[in-house]
């Protein structure tokens, strides 16, 4: 999830590995720092709502501003995100993978090689001990039947996400329904970016602008066919299957595109080669894309009706119709991402990433936000976006039976209970903290996902 550009092809948590200071890779291509810090971000958000979800248990009222309000508002922007990193990563395998020849079937076969080597033990470790342990003869609060197992099985294929529609073909470990989708775009795109170059690349701007926005209706039109009698199946066979998010996946194709001519012009003439350009927004851009869709969340739980909780299935009533468009925030996406990326384009006007050169380009206000997403912190973390999402779940059943075993105010983790204003909170950051300790230990150069690695590197040459 991710975004990268060095010559060494990186796994998917490397891809936009950047450092505090953002260096030249490759003649003509630089290393995008501030996306591994916007990605921090957006892996925060996802987070935060896993974790605050866990709050379900609670069954008293003084945590209500928890468990009901802030889980909502959480809960309403999550299917945003992950449109998010849809976009982001077209956009980082573009930008990364762009001056080699996918057309040789050598380099396809490579690649194809390595993103699986480097995703696939960690999704398989994690899917099968998050199994595991919500069986009952672990930490599970009820069986599950012999469907499960042959369902969570087949999963380890990777090919749920084409039959998603089948009951109880769901995945027992949450987050990766998105990854596993997500990696058949990592298949596609070969294929995805050649027909993209030939639609998006040396295109005026009203051209790619109408372009982009045709990719936005094409997203939309599935979400349509969902009503109150089929959003149950229907919601959750849309999001998984991977031909429906190519367009998401295409628009950060196209984004990279676009960022890679106007760093080409800017090279070139110092300044692009037409009077008007959006590079003259992207310092404040960021900012009103976010306060925009803060403030619909906060208005969304606003009006949220009484009688709904977090995670209610009365999805038309308590979420609304709008709110079965996953993609209706593409085009919020995509402003954010040409955004930033081309914060870190301007910062390299030189050579050298430099806070003046990002104050000339774009403003003051830009060039802050620009050092705000290259803070070490943010760079570091964004980079924990794979393992965290693949490990949260189990990271949560392993946190409640902590808190039972010591009895630190949870009696059991499958029956509901009152909390305290002050548990929930605990109870909410408890589950955060450690599922980014678990993303720390997991991730491919973290003390555990490096052993992992380097014994999967053992068996394969050159992965």
């Amino acid at each position: 999830m991710s975004g990268y550009v060095s010559i060494k092809e990186k796994s998917p948590q490397e891809e936009g590995r950047g450092h505090n200071e953002p260096r030249e890779t490759s003649p003509g291509r630089i290393e995008l720092t501030a996306v591994s810090g916007m990605r921090f971000f957006a892996t925060l958000f996802l987070v935060c709502g896993r974790s605050i979800e866990t709050l379900w248990i609670d069954s008293g009222s003084e945590a209500k501003f928890l468990s009901v309000t802030l889980c909502s508002g959480l809960h309403l922007g999550a299917k945003d995100v992950v449109s998010f990193y849809y976009v982001l990563s077209g956009f980082t395998l573009a930008w990364g993978y762009g001056n080699r020849d996918l057309d040789s079937s050598e380099v396809r076969w490579r690649y194809w090689t390595r993103r699986f080597v480097r995703f696939y033990p960690d999704f398989a470790i994690s899917t099968i001990v998050t199994f595991l342990l919500k069986q009952p003869f672990f930490f599970g609060c009820h069986d599950y039947g012999w469907p499960s197992w042959v369902s969570q099985g087949t999963s380890l294929l990777l090919f749920t996400a084409w039959y998603r529609f089948i009951p109880g073909s769901g995945y027992i470990n949450g987050p990766v329904w998105f990854i596993v989708t997500l990696f058949w775009l990592w298949i596609f795109f070969p294929y995805l970016f050649g027909a993209s170059k030939k639609v998006f690349e040396n295109v005026s701007w009203s051209t790619f602008l109408l372009k982009m926005l045709a990719l936005w209706v094409i997203s939309l039109v599935p979400w349509a066919f969902i009503d109150e009698s089929n959003v149950d199946t229907l919601r959750w066979a849309l999001r998984c299957f991977p031909i429906l998010r190519i367009p998401e996946f295409v628009c950060g194709i196209a984004l990279a595109l676009r960022v890679r001519r106007d760093k080409d012009e800017l090279r070139l003439y110092g300044s692009s080669d037409s009077e008007f350009h959006p590079r003259s927004f992207v310092g404040f851009a960021p900012l009103i894309c976010v306060f925009f869709a803060l403030f619909y969340y906060a208005y969304s739980i606003y009006l949220w009706p009484e009688d709904c909780t977090c995670l209610d299935s009365r999805y038309f009533h308590c979420f609304g119709w709008i709110e079965a468009f996953d993609t209706k925030f593409l085009p919020l996406s995509a402003i954010v991402i040409y955004s930033v990326t081309t914060l870190d384009v301007c910062a390299h006007d030189n050579g050298t990433a430099e806070f003046d050169n990002v104050k000339k380009h774009v403003g003051v206000v830009g060039a802050y936000l620009w050092s705000f997403f290259c803070l070490d912190f943010f760079v570091m973390v964004g980079k924990w976006g794979l393992p965290i999402f693949l490990w949260q779940a189990a990271v949560n059943v392993l946190v409640e039976a902590f808190l039972v075993d010591v009895h630190w105010g949870l009696e059991s983790r499958c029956t509901p209970q009152s909390f305290t204003l002050a548990y929930a909170v605990f109870y909410w950051i408890f589950h955060l903290l450690s599922a980014y300790v678990v993303a720390y230990l997991m991730y491919e150069e973290g003390p555990v996902g490096r052993l992992i690695h380097s014994g999967v590197a053992y068996f394969v040459k050159d992965s």
